[in-house]
């Protein structure tokens, strides 16, 4: 069984970075988070939690910087 005290963790992230860039579809958020894990990534019904969670930790940051 998948731990689930992964998941508000995930969810406040894309909460977060969704705030920031209020204009992305939700499908487009998570893609452009994973391919940043992996940029040959083209399937991310497979993706990983913890992989993605790496990937929307470093889009928070590449929005935030833009942002800033």
């Amino acid at each position: 069984m998948r731990d689930p005290d992964r998941i508000p963790e995930i969810l406040e992230l894309l909460g977060e970075i969704w705030r920031l860039e209020p204009d992305l579809r939700l499908g487009q958020l998570i893609f452009n988070a994973a391919r940043i894990r992996d940029d040959g990534i083209e399937d991310v019904f497979s993706i990983e939690d913890a992989v993605l969670r790496k990937g929307l930790i470093r889009y928070l940051e590449l929005i935030k910087a833009r942002h800033a």
